[in-house]
């Protein structure tokens, strides 16, 4: 009896696990079937994505950035093939040995290279220094002339600066991003830079193209193309001239623009130091050839100024030529002011010898004569901005990091009138005085500056042109501009600006030698900056010159813009004119002498 029982008990224990199992299947079995639902319904669409992302590949085509050329179409800066040289750890032997060939030439310091060639943790390394890593063709090849296992190059898309550091400040650079700093490169980014493409195909688990698969292709729009008002054989000339200059006069640094007068036109803007923009890493230096010094420094402008002055005082009818002043010195406000030639003057001359031997007294009594308020509004006109504001005005020229110029941020005192009458105690530009100075040349009208004269779409080749852009229409009558000019002149024939003639053209300008401020008040007497401003032809103005030089050495002989900035102008103005062709207009030096 006890063991049907024992059996009995058995049977229900394993119809029991029986049911159970087969519950448990039957759940299982409805909750595959229900997930499977759920992927098939809700998760479908997100689930096909993911696989998609799995079976596609996309990928960027980068497009290539606009070039730039002068404004006869050449060739400044374009992309072309480059070569990133990188390395497989893992495979160089030797890293020691691998260093030492490849420093020299890749320009990498040896225990850098040996740091990165000896990381055997690492299956692609590129091998950079200094902020670059794409190298020429030459450079590649003699990287691969050496057979060294485990380095190989990768090509690549490269900026070429044709001239090499010509023209620099201007054109700026593009950093390891393909973004453009300084420059145009900087200004005109946006344009240059074009829109990257796409294309998205199916591939294999290896991730092999399937050749038969469908795709999607989104061609990249490449970047415009830049047409500069720069003249490269201008810009050439300017600059071998500024490192002559660099050369003689062992300035701490120079500058030199060239401008017409007509429309604004930049055709040359020069800096001394420069950098290659190639190897900006490895050439540029901050606080020695960073910036652009003809729109990012500021200046005391000396007796360039003064032909602000003078076109005020001639259009208010208070300059009289042959009205006769004492020279030598004069006293306002408390305060002695000068001549340049140590007080001594040259007796009493008139107004129109004042300017041509470019006299402080004939100036201050020009001021005193004008008021505050007239000269500050002729400043303001001239594009400087208002004096009695702390910033003055930039120009609007189309580069980056353009400054304003510093003025008094107040009312002036009698001496500071008399000061800025002639150029001391505030501080400018020089594109901003070679602006004002175009003014005067073309007879009375301030245009904006600019370097980019057009730009190109490098698909349809339609062209994009920038028209001039005026500031104001009339700054001074054409009288006065003509007046001016006559005078300006002079100063070249027979005054300070001597050294600036040609003997084939007759020239105007204005010499400037101002002494550097000292850190804890005055003036030093052993620096200074000194400039000369001045155009050419002088009847019918074609080009304007400014050029200016920091610190020169004063073992060089007399410091001063007539014996130092005027003769490089002279030099700069002979090239551009050349260069542009000008008919000279006269044969003899006797002529231009006679002239007056």
């Amino acid at each position: 009896m006890k063991g049907v029982v024992e059996m009995e008990g058995n049977r229900k224990t394993i119809k029991f696990r029986i049911l159970l199992v087969c519950l448990l299947i039957v759940g299982l079995a409805l909750s595959i079937t229900l997930r499977l639902l759920w992927i098939q319904t809700v998760e479908a669409s997100d689930l096909r994505k993911r696989a998609e992302k799995i079976w596609e590949k996309e990928e960027l085509i980068e497009p290539s950035r606009g070039s730039i050329t002068d404004r006869n179409g050449e060739p400044l800066v374009r992309d072309i093939v480059k070569y990133i040289i990188a390395a497989d750890p893992t495979q160089v032997e030797d890293p020691k040995k691998a260093a030492e060939k490849l420093s020299p030439i890749l320009n990498i310091p040896r225990d850098d290279l040996y740091r990165k060639l000896s990381n055997k943790g690492l299956r692609h390394v590129k091998l950079m220094g200094g902020g670059t890593y794409k190298v020429s063709r030459d450079v590649q090849k003699q990287v691969m002339d050496l057979k060294l296992e485990g380095i190989y190059a990768i090509p690549t898309v490269g900026r070429q600066y044709v001239e090499g550091n010509l023209a620099a400040h201007v054109l700026g650079f593009v950093n390891l991003d393909n973004s453009g700093v300084g420059g145009v490169e900087q200004r005109y980014n946006d344009q240059l830079k074009g829109e990257p493409g796409e294309i998205r195909f199916k591939k294999d688990a290896k991730g092999i193209r399937f050749s038969d698969g469908p795709e999607e292709f989104r061609p990249p729009r490449h970047g415009e193309d830049l047409i500069l008002t720069l003249d490269r054989e201008i810009q050439f000339h300017v600059e071998r001239v500024l490192d002559q200059a660099m050369d003689r006069y062992r300035a701490k640094g120079a500058t030199a623009i060239v401008v017409n007068p007509r429309n604004g036109d930049v055709l040359a803007m020069a800096n001394r130091p420069t950098f290659d923009p190639e190897r900006y890493a490895t050439t540029l230096e901050t606080g020695v050839n960073d910036v652009n010094i003809a729109i990012s420094n500021v200046y005391e402008p000396g007796s360039t100024f003064k032909i602000v002055t003078l076109a005020a005082a001639i259009e208010e009818g208070v300059f009289h030529p042959e009205q006769t002043f004492q020279s030598g010195s004069i006293r306002v406000g408390g305060r002695l002011i000068r001549d340049w030639n140590g007080g001594r003057g040259w007796g009493e001359i008139t107004y129109r010898e004042g300017v041509y031997q470019s006299s402080n007294v004939a100036f201050v009594l020009l001021g005193q004569r004008l008021g505050q308020d007239r000269l500050i509004g002729y400043i303001e006109r001239f594009g400087f901005g208002r004096i009695t504001d702390s910033a003055g005005r930039k120009t609007g020229i189309d580069l980056p990091a353009e400054a304003k110029g510093y003025f008094f941020g107040r009312r002036l005192y009698e001496s500071e009138l008399a000061t800025t009458s002639f150029g001391q105690g505030i501080a400018v530009t020089p594109i901003q005085q070679v602006m004002a100075v175009s003014a005067v040349a073309n007879g009375g009208t301030l245009y904006k500056p600019r370097v980019v004269k057009a730009v190109r779409d490098p698909q349809t080749g339609k062209l994009t042109e920038y028209k001039p852009k005026k500031v104001t229409e009339r700054v001074i009558s054409p009288e006065t501009a003509a007046q001016v000019r006559q005078i300006l002149t002079g100063v070249v024939e027979q005054g300070t600006g001597s050294e600036a003639a040609l003997k084939e053209y007759t020239v105007a300008g204005k010499t400037g030698t101002a002494q550097k401020p000292k850190n804890d008040g005055g003036y030093a007497s052993d620096r200074h900056f000194v400039s000369f401003v001045g155009f050419a032809p002088a009847e019918s103005p074609q080009v304007v010159v400014y050029v200016a030089l920091d610190e020169p050495s004063a073992e060089s002989g007399s410091v001063s813009g007539g014996t130092v900035a005027a003769p490089v102008a002279r030099e700069i103005l002979q090239g551009t004119l050349k260069a542009l062709r000008i008919k000279p207009q006269l044969s003899s030096l006797d002529e231009r002498v006679n002239l007056d």
